[in-house]
């Protein structure tokens, strides 16, 4: 699978675009102050959200200079999610970014006033975090991963040609999350026309998350979906968890295939925080966030974790390495 992605390169128009950057460097006076809400801790998320600062960095801001980041961490506690928002608005930056369904939510019942933008959020609409798309109105627009419609069949399908015969598969999956439902809801008839077996193990915190990883580990289902953003900051516990029982995990995203899940496919977050990035700019330079558009991931990711597949096992088809965006080894 390729990225849907097309890039057209020459060598004056790379000059001409680093010169417009290079003219368009914010200008002198106090740091802007950006507020920045994180659904994990700080450890996690700043390996993930690495690439917002370095788009923003490439985009002229730079952190100390000309720009101030003033973070709270939820650490996977989302019950905790209005608390934090409140406080960061009460600091009154110039911009918030927020990431997650819940912490977006927050910081929208926090504030009507400050600019913010939202990122890795399945539906922006059914959050009610805009009314239109097109035209967001008031202070919030952002970057919706949603594809239209649920990625977890085609999750299945890969499932089932890494693992012929499998009969049982398990789903982490958050009650509190839509994106997480909508896969469920999704996942359901599929598995079973197919004639396989869905275990659901929900979790709305990082213990009660764990607790689905081991609950899945003790029903011996074959194979694990993840539906469940908590797996993000906690993946590495999952995997050392599954990978001691010889399970496969499918994940959604870059960072649980490099933490050691067999595959992920799902929008590239590198994409929708580079997004985030240029609409935080557009901002800070004086654009209303009402005025801008809200964006939709374009950029499907299939990564395969070669080093777990040869740790379980598992021969990866060839006909799946041929689609694969990124083979780790």
């Amino acid at each position: 699978m390729n990225k849907r992605r097309f890039l057209l390169i020459t060598t004056c128009g790379g000059l001409m675009a680093a010169a417009r950057v290079v003219s368009a460097q914010p200008g002198g006076g106090a740091p802007r102050r950006v507020g920045v809400f994180s659904p994990g801790g700080p450890g996690a998320d700043d390996a993930i959200l690495q690439p917002y600062f370095d788009e923003m960095r490439r985009l002229g801001w730079l952190d100390g200079r000309n720009v101030v980041y003033d973070r709270v961490f939820a650490n996977d506690h989302m019950e905790l999610a209005p608390g934090l928002a409140a406080e960061l608005v009460s600091r009154k930056p110039d911009l918030i970014v927020a990431i997650s369904p819940p912490g977006s939510s927050a910081v929208k019942r926090a504030t009507s006033t400050i600019p913010t933008v939202f990122a890795v959020v399945v539906d922006p609409l059914a959050a009610g975090l805009v009314g239109n798309l097109a035209h967001p109105g008031g202070n919030v627009t952002g970057v919706t991963q949603s594809i239209a419609e649920s990625l977890m069949p085609k999750r299945i399908e890969l499932v089932r040609e890494v693992v012929p015969g499998v009969k049982q598969i398990g789903l982490l999956g958050n009650p509190l999350d839509p994106g997480s439902i909508a896969d469920q809801a999704a996942l359901a008839p599929l598995l079973a026309n197919l004639g396989l077996r869905m275990v659901v193990a929900n979790g709305t915190n990082p213990q009660e998350f764990d607790a689905s990883v081991a609950s899945l580990v003790d029903q011996h289902v074959q194979a694990i979906v993840v539906a469940n953003g908590i797996a993000v900051t906690r993946r590495a516990e999952m995997i050392a968890q599954t990978n001691r029982a010889r399970i496969p995990v499918f994940g959604f995203n870059l960072p649980m295939a490099a933490a050691g899940a067999l595959l992920s496919f799902g929008p590239s977050m590198t994409d929708q925080l580079h997004r985030a990035a240029h609409l935080a700019d557009k901002i800070l330079r004086g654009t209303r966030p009402g005025d801008i558009p809200v964006e939709a991931a374009s950029v499907l990711e299939l990564v395969v974790n070669q080093k777990s597949a040869r740790l379980l096992g598992i021969q990866i088809p060839q006909s799946v390495l041929v689609r694969a965006d990124r083979v780790i080894e």
